[in-house]
């Protein structure tokens, strides 16, 4: 395995774990302290971090580093999938997940109903 093939790696896996904490580039720049262009080259797969760095950045992102270098198995889980989810849409789940179980609820209540009148209005405009 050659230096470009390991800077691909380490900058896919940087962007899965950003992702699926939720996290912009300006978040883990703040969170780590690393600036958000040195995140953005890293992540571009312009260049490897140095080791210290490497430390702050895996922390920032609650993995450990050697989990930055692995390759991606060949059969992605489920979780993986998620890490397509727009970060926006992450950070509100786990604001919702941190409610009271009362006001979760409530919350799933009006979603339900805001999902089942756009299947409704979809349905209508087939129909019409």
């Amino acid at each position: 395995m050659n230096v470009n093939s390991i800077a691909y790696i380490f900058a896919k896996n940087v962007v899965k774990y950003r992702k699926r904490k939720g996290f912009t580039q300006h978040d883990l720049a703040c969170k780590s302290g690393i600036s958000r262009t040195m995140i953005s080259h890293y992540e571009r797969e312009g260049i490897l971090p140095p080791a210290e760095r490497l430390q702050i950045l895996a922390d920032s992102l609650g993995v450990p580093a050697y989990r930055l270098f692995k390759q991606p198995d060949k059969e992605e889980s489920p979780e993986a999938e998620l890490s397509n989810i727009d970060p926006r849409s992450v950070k509100k789940l786990r604001d919702i997940l941190s409610l009271p179980i009362e006001d979760r609820n409530d919350i799933y209540r009006i979603l339900n109903k805001m999902l089942r009148k756009n299947q409704l209005e979809k349905i209508n405009k087939k129909i019409t």
